[in-house]
Parts: C-alpha cells; sequence; structure tokens
C-alpha cells in the first residue's frame, strides 16, 4: 500500500489530485490518501479526510512507502519506520502555503537516504517508481533512523547550557 498524506494542517490538492492520477494508471496498487481539508476528492484511489492521530504511525507501518507534503513531521515518521517517502513542497505562489518554507525543507532534505523530491507533479511518478525500488530492496530490515542526538553530543550541550 501506498499512503499518501498532506499533514494535519492543510489541504494539498496538487499532490492529491497527482497521485490520484498516478493511481488511476496503476489500477493494481493500493493507494490510500489523507486529502486534509483540501477541495479535491479523490476518484481513483481510497481516501479520507485525516487519519486519527492514534492510527497514523500503524497506517505508516502498514504502507510499502509514504507519499508526502515536505513536512518534517512526516520526514522523521517515515526514516522512523524505516519507509522511504516521496516529497512534494507546497509552494506559496499556488497559494498552497503563506511562505516557501517546504521548498526550503525539500533542498534540505533532497540528499538523505530514502528521500525521493517531486519538484513537481510531473516529477511524482518518476520519484514513487524509485521509492518503490528502494522499498523493495529494504524489506526486512529495520530502520537505521535514529530520533534522538547521541549521547555524547547531549552531555556536551549540557555541559555548555549548564556552565
Amino acid at each position: 500500500m501506498i499512503f499518501v498524506t498532506v499533514g494535519q494542517m492543510l489541504g494539498f490538492d496538487r499532490l492529491i489530485m497527482a497521485m490520484d492520477r498516478w493511481a488511476e494508471r496503476h489500477p493494481d496498487e493500493v493507494v490510500f490518501a489523507q486529502v486534509g481539508d483540501g477541495r479535491y476528492k479523490p476518484k481513483a484511489m481510497r481516501w479520507t479526510e485525516m487519519v486519527p492521530g492514534a492510527t497514523f504511525k500503524s497506517t505508516v507501518a502498514g504502507a510499502e512507502l509514504i507519499v508526502a507534503h515536505a513536512g518534517m513531521g512526516s520526514f522523521f515518521v517515515a526514516m522512523e519506520m524505516g519507509k522511504p517517502i516521496v516529497m512534494m513542497a507546497r509552494r506559496a505562489d499556488l497559494g498552497e502555503h503563506t511562505t516557501d518554507h517546504q521548498i526550503d525543507t525539500l533542498k534540505w532534505l533532497r540528499e538523505k537516504p530514502q528521500v525521493f523530491p517531486a519538484d513537481a507533479e510531473t516529477d511524482l511518478p518518476a520519484a514513487v517508481s524509485r521509492a518503490r525500488a528502494a522499498a523493495r530492496e529494504r524489506r526486512g530490515r529495520t530502520s537505521q533512523f535514529q530520533p534522538f542526538a547521541p549521547p555524547p553530543f547531549i552531555a556536551k550541550l549540557r555541559a555548555a547550557i549548564l556552565s
């Protein structure tokens, strides 16, 4: 299953429409989307407006890969669960957000392992293909992602703050 999420705050119709087109071209694939409060309602993939927090991580855990906006929360959950993530940034010039911080976030994340950027809707199919190949390659492996800084760094930071 491919899990598409737009986060908890805003809809992201451009991403949902692009993935709905992808799902239409791949009718044998299971695609489930959390669409938020966007106007577009998918026709070729299953969807819900919101996945409750209690089931979000289990939905991610059951997915082959994640397709998401360029939000840090989506990135961290995908890495924690060892899932490849396709990310597309919301753009202020299209009225999808008030700033272009997601473009900057994606610039920073694009070279990270297991992150597959899609700079535009037309990039999405290729990014999904690359992420699916990575998911097949990683099948059965546990995530190496560490959600916290290493203890020696924390100790040095603590010492600097307390001195």
